[in-house]
């Protein structure tokens, strides 16, 4: 009597033929799906250049061939470029590197090399170097809901400079976030050891300065659809402040937190809390900055002995803006410029 073991040898290769095969051709039908969405994605780059060039922008997508089989798919370019003559704006770069995961289409990371020549209206030409720029993109409609851009050692220069030239900024790393929930707008930056070059500014020699920023917007979407180019589209806005922080080389450093809102005319409103961290420090490299205001960053000093601490012993001040007018208690300080 044959045993059973026997009888179940055939049923078990073919159940191993069926399983391998059917293997084969989920591979053959990924691999086939997926060389459909990467020709899909080269068409669509295709397309979309041609149509801004209908427009008058030269878009450019050097060799644009798609990437990252089998578990990704993104879009390789080895030159990029942004051209808008109506505008006078430029932007030229090196390799453009793009992916996103099979499982997760909407979160884009992508690398950009340089150099790159960046031409805008009412700036001098400038090129500019790195060592590591990538940027990650959360899709949605109808706009992404985040967007993450990192850097590292930065350099921007004039164009043609000449041999020996000090570059125009330095920044050895740096980082912008936006959070989209509309209609509110999230914006955070951060930077770490930027030095700005001596006269650049108003001819007066800077410190190097490490800083961040993180600011709500309450209505941040709208910002997207005006057609202004400078602080005036902040008209209108209101948010908070939740940080605000420039620091000098000693660690010394000034934060500033609070709501704020700004009128249709520009001028500004809120409720700040100013922190002083090391009031030496900070005098110093004001009057490094602003030498003909000596003696005034002097008395502030002086005066800040007297100002409440927070819980590391750093003075803190509660200042007051109405209408642009700023006020300690009951004090005139001054006036911050309308927007």
């Amino acid at each position: 009597m044959p045993s059973s073991t026997t009888e179940n040898s055939p049923k078990r290769r073919r159940l191993l033929k069926y399983l391998g095969g059917g293997i084969v051709l989920l591979g053959v039908l990924y691999t086939g799906g997926w060389y459909y969405l990467a020709n899909e994605l080269e068409s669509r780059v295709a397309t979309n250049i041609a149509a801004f060039k209908e427009k008058g922008i030269d878009a450019t997508c050097e060799n644009a061939r798609a990437n990252g089989y089998p578990l990704r798919v993104g879009l390789d370019c080895t030159k990029v470029g942004w051209a808008d003559p109506a505008k006078n704006l430029s932007i030229t770069a090196g390799t453009f590197r793009s992916a996103a995961q099979i499982y997760d289409p909407l979160q884009i990371v992508s690398r950009i090399d340089g150099p790159a020549a960046i031409d805008v209206p009412g700036i001098i030409p400038l090129d500019a170097k790195w060592d590591n720029l990538t940027s990650s993109i959360r899709l949605d409609r109808p706009l992404p809901r985040q967007i993450s851009i990192q850097g590292s050692n930065v350099i921007v220069n004039q164009r043609n400079a000449a041999a020996g030239d000090a570059p125009m900024a330095v920044v050895q790393g740096g980082e912008l976030h936006f959070v989209a929930n509309e209609p509110q707008m999230d914006v955070a930056l951060s930077f770490n050891k930027l030095k700005i070059a001596d006269n650049l500014i108003d001819n007066r020699s800077l410190p190097q300065l490490t800083g961040a920023a993180d600011v709500q917007l309450a209505n941040g979407f709208a910002l997207l659809g005006k057609p202004e180019r400078d602080l005036t589209v902040l008209r209108g806005q209101s948010g908070t402040l939740r940080k605000i922080d420039v620091a000098f080389d000693d660690g010394s450093g000034i934060a500033v937190t609070g709501p704020f809102s700004i009128a249709d005319d520009g001028r500004i409103s809120g409720d700040f809390k100013v922190t002083m961290r090391n009031p030496e420090g900070v005098a110093k490299a004001l009057q490094g900055i602003f030498p003909e205001a000596g003696n005034t960053i002097s008395s502030v000093l002086q005066a800040m002995a007297f100002v409440p601490k927070d819980e590391t012993g750093a003075p803190t001040l509660p200042i007051t803006v109405k209408n642009g007018k700023m006020s300690v208690g009951f004090i005139n300080i001054g006036r911050l410029p309308s927007l």
